[in-house]
């Protein structure tokens, strides 16, 4: 991402900076011994590519250490949108299962070392401070719903059941699964 690059361009004014697609890394095979990414592939319609990718960019003996968002992430958010439109497509976003990182990494031909699972739990006073909070970290479909009125009731009843539901003297949780694994080529 482009902001993402300038601000790595503004921490570390040394280090060479490149934006590029997961699916087609700008590096030649085999450049580097480490492949760091954290939060980033959750993003993707499918892993195996990018993995692939990350794969090909490695030296032999090369590291892979990947960290992403799994699929419990958000999930109570994702329970209220769907209890506040009921037989409306799920328009929230479907983040992987550790089951499915395992099997991306073994198709990209890594040999995976460590996969570890972790959830963490934040709190908020409400369910809009989660919204915007979200917003502010660039998820903006955090709020799926159609615009206009439609949208805007949707939202609302989010909000509504979101509190209802989990809601509590702390404000309301948001659950951050993460998936951290290590592979190497």
């Amino acid at each position: 991402a482009p902001g993402m690059c300038r601000a790595a361009r503004a921490a570390a004014p040394g280090a060479a900076v490149t934006a590029g697609d997961a699916e087609a890394l700008p590096f030649r095979a085999g450049a580097f011994e480490l492949v760091v990414s954290t939060s980033t592939f959750q993003w993707l319609p499918r892993l195996e590519p990018a993995l692939a990718e990350c794969a090909r960019a490695l030296a032999p003996g090369g590291r892979l250490v990947l960290a992403l968002f799994a699929e419990r992430t958000l999930h109570e958010l994702k329970g209220a949108w769907r209890e506040a439109a009921p037989g409306q497509p799920d328009r929230t976003h479907r983040f992987f299962t550790a089951g499915e990182v395992r099997a991306a990494v073994a198709a990209a031909g890594l040999g995976l070392h460590r996969l570890e699972e972790e959830e963490r739990v934040e709190r908020h006073p409400d369910a809009r401070a989660l919204l915007r909070t979200l917003k502010a970290i660039g998820a903006q479909s955090a709020a799926p719903g159609a615009a206009g009125l439609a949208g805007r009731r949707a939202t609302l009843e989010m909000m509504r059941r979101y509190e209802a539901r989990h809601g509590g003297p702390d404000g309301v949780p948001a659950t951050w699964h993460m998936v951290y694994a290590v592979a190497s080529r």
